[in-house]
């Protein structure tokens, strides 16, 4: 099935480059769609990486060189709006009880999107600035539902497929519902779009590896990136091709929000 123009599509994240890391290519999918696709960004970065290659930052720089870069990418994505908070990095949890969940329902409220994106409750990472995006996302979420429960709205959480999350005994940081995807959006028309974007944060050496992580997956066969498994993670995709997943460029997420009746944590759909 071709996907289709859901509506507004609003995402929260932590961190300039979050979102393109985790689901640039679905950003970038919708909008081409017709989506007005929002993203809001908690902090401004301004603990990372001082510059990668020829670029050379001070701290004092970082954080607005960070918010500059995450304009550009996403305007190149094709983004509607970017909402830049700009809490400092790795202080999410030093904030006033409520502050961030009340920011996040105003722009809910603001928004009225059909779609919400952000962190799983690990945030893919344990990061805490992940984290508490997820824990105060979701609190907006419920809240905004309770409000405005007339509304057709999902809530998405990142994921990926629980044969990679635990593939050879590699112990993710993960919660269930980020091992359980629900959707997953084939990026084959955007991936090196995303890709793009990764490289364009230049300030950021994790961005860049990202992008060559990505650009590695994807523009050859998929499976070489499992080495002497190849075969052996081929055939379970094989085997799972009924139930929605292929060898694509793809992007998951688990929906959160409703609770989808007689989920058996393997159908996948390929659209929101």
């Amino acid at each position: 099935m071709i996907s289709s123009n859901p509506g507004k599509i609003l995402l929260f994240f932590a961190h300039p480059d979050d979102e393109t890391s985790s689901c640039g290519g679905t950003i970038n999918k919708y909008s081409k769609l017709g989506s007005h696709v929002y993203i809001c960004t908690a902090t401004n970065g301004n603990k990372g990486d001082l510059g990668t290659g020829d670029l050379e930052l001070t701290r004092e720089e970082l954080g607005p060189y960070r918010e500059k870069e995450e304009l550009k990418v996403l305007k190149s994505l094709g983004a509607y709006d970017v909402l830049q908070l700009g809490y400092d990095d790795q202080g999410l949890e030093l904030l006033e009880n409520g502050a961030l969940e009340h920011q996040f329902l105003n722009i809910l409220i603001k928004v009225q999107p059909n779609i919400v994106i952000t962190f799983g409750q690990r945030g893919f990472s344990g990061h805490t600035d992940h984290i508490q995006v997820n824990i105060n996302a979701t609190h907006a979420f419920n809240k905004y539902v309770t409000r405005y429960s007339d509304q057709n709205i999902r809530l998405f959480y990142t994921a990926m497929p629980k044969l990679i999350a635990e593939f050879d005994g590699r112990e993710m940081d993960l919660s269930e519902e980020e091992k359980s995807p629900t959707i997953g959006i084939d990026i084959s028309d955007t991936w090196k779009n995303k890709v793009n974007g990764l490289r364009m944060y230049k300030s950021q050496k994790d961005a860049q590896e990202i992008a060559s992580m990505f650009e590695s997956m994807y523009k050859g066969d998929s499976f070489d990136n499992f080495g002497e498994s190849k075969e052996e993670i081929k055939q379970l995709f094989e085997s799972l091709k009924n139930y929605g997943y292929t060898s694509n460029p793809t992007e998951y997420f688990h929906q959160y929000y409703p609770k989808l009746k007689n989920y058996n944590e393997i159908i996948l759909s390929n659209k929101f």
